[in-house]
């Protein structure tokens, strides 16, 4: 799989003004994996994580043998070949992901992802790129796929602009076709980072 954007770095974030996050951060977690590998019944799937920084979570799927990939907004760790950036550089892609952007594979085929996830990303983003950004993630899912998100609530300025409660994210999300779906899936010992809530969401 491939990233493709016009936008390959998200220049006017705070996230790559003042890296902070993608500088130190690469975070693996098996636990969520080997969920994921539950749920999808020993089938490959394909896999995006946005605001991947090191890229630690795509190098967990793909050594389980599934197709994944990884997006940040920043070129940071891309430059200084920090953390996977080094070791799976196929898999690892700079893009603005409030711009528009399409994972394909080699038949330019897309809409193919059965999950997206964003680890303390959403709050990231201002209130008025957030359609374009659920746009892209919905665009990249199939029908039924999951968006599992962890949301923060904390104060961190300038960097964490957008400070709802799980209802509202959750409203937003009907509007695009995005529903929540339940607590069938995972729990919170499979989530990748501990935060304020999380998102569970399937492309209907």
């Amino acid at each position: 799989m491939r990233v493709l954007t016009d936008f390959p770095i998200a220049y006017e974030s705070y996230d790559h003004i003042e890296p902070k996050g993608t500088m130190v951060d690469n975070t693996h977690h098996k636990p969520f994996v080997d969920r994921v590998n539950e749920l999808a019944d020993g089938n490959k799937i394909k896999f995006a994580d946005l605001g991947c920084s090191g890229g630690g979570l795509v190098k967990d799927f793909i050594d389980d043998g599934h197709d994944a990939v990884g997006i940040e907004g920043s070129d940071y760790s891309q430059r200084n070949k920090r953390a996977e950036w080094a070791t799976i550089p196929d898999n690892l892609f700079t893009a603005d992901i409030t711009k528009p952007f399409f994972i394909t594979d080699e038949n330019n085929g897309t809409g193919m992802c059965e999950i997206i996830t964003a680890w303390d990303v959403l709050e990231h983003i201002h209130e008025n790129d957030l359609g374009v950004l659920i746009t892209n993630i919905r665009n990249n899912l199939k029908t039924n796929g999951l968006f599992v998100a962890s949301v923060a609530l904390f104060e961190d300025f300038p960097h964490h602009v957008t400070l709802k409660e799980r209802d509202w994210w959750i409203s937003l999300f009907k509007r695009y076709k995005m529903l929540d779906a339940g607590p069938g899936f995972f729990g919170i010992e499979h989530m990748v980072r501990e935060s304020s809530f999380y998102l569970v969401l399937k492309k209907v």
